[in-house]
C-alpha cells in the first residue's frame, strides 16, 4: 500500500524523475539528487521538494502532518481486519469532528495522503455508511474537488436528500 500511495502522490504533485522501489519491506524513494527510506520519509521529499506548503503552514500543522503520515503506515495501512479498518476510520472521523482538514483549516499532504488511501473503500460505501461517517464524508466531499486531486480521481456521489422520513435533520 505504501508504494501504491507514494506513487500516486508524486502523480498529484506531478513529481518529475522519481523512483520509488521497495526494499525490506520499506519504501525507496529517489527524487531529484535525495534518496529517502521511509514513507513519512518518502513523502515529505516530495512534498519540500514541489509543493513545500503541503507539509503545513505553522509547526503545530508540521508535526500533525508528520504525525497523521505515520499513523497511515503503522496503523491505517496495517488493518488486517474490519474491525481494525472501522477502528481507524473512527480515529479519522473524530479528529475531523473540530476542523476541515486533519491537521487544521488548511489541506496538507496528510490529508491527500488519507484521501488516496480511503478513495477506493468511500467510492464502494452506500449513502448510509457516508451518513455514519459524517465528517469523514464531508471532508472527502471537500477534499475530492480540490486540484491536486479532481483531475485523477473519480468523484464520489454524496446524497443531498432526506434518506429517512421521520427525521427533521437536513443533509
Amino acid at each position: 500500500m505504501e508504494k501504491k500511495i507514494v506513487c500516486e502522490v508524486s502523480k498529484c504533485l506531478q513529481v518529475k524523475n522519481v523512483k520509488i522501489s521497495m526494499e525490506e519491506n520499506k519504501v525507496i524513494v529517489e527524487a531529484g539528487d535525495k534518496k529517502t527510506v521511509g514513507f513519512a520519509c518518502g513523502i515529505l521529499n516530495l512534498v519540500r521538494s514541489h509543493k513545500s506548503n503541503l507539509e503545513g503552514s505553522s509547526t503545530l500543522e508540521k508535526c500533525l502532518t508528520h504525525d497523521w503520515l505515520t499513523y497511515c503506515s503503522t496503523d491505517l495501512f496495517r488493518c488486517q481486519t474490519f474491525e481494525a479498518f472501522n477502528g481507524c476510520l473512527q480515529r479519522i472521523n473524530e479528529a475531523l469532528m473540530t476542523c476541515s482538514c486533519l491537521c487544521g483549516y488548511s489541506v496538507t499532504i496528510a490529508d491527500v495522503v488519507v484521501f488516496l488511501a480511503l478513495h477506493p473503500f468511500i467510492a464502494k460505501w452506500s449513502f448510509l455508511q457516508k451518513e455514519q461517517y459524517m465528517n469523514i464524508s464531508r471532508w472527502f466531499n471537500f477534499m475530492q474537488n480540490n486540484d491536486l486531486l479532481c483531475k485523477t480521481h473519480s468523484l464520489v456521489q454524496f446524497s443531498r436528500t432526506l434518506l429517512y422520513e421521520g427525521t427533521n435533520r437536513m443533509h
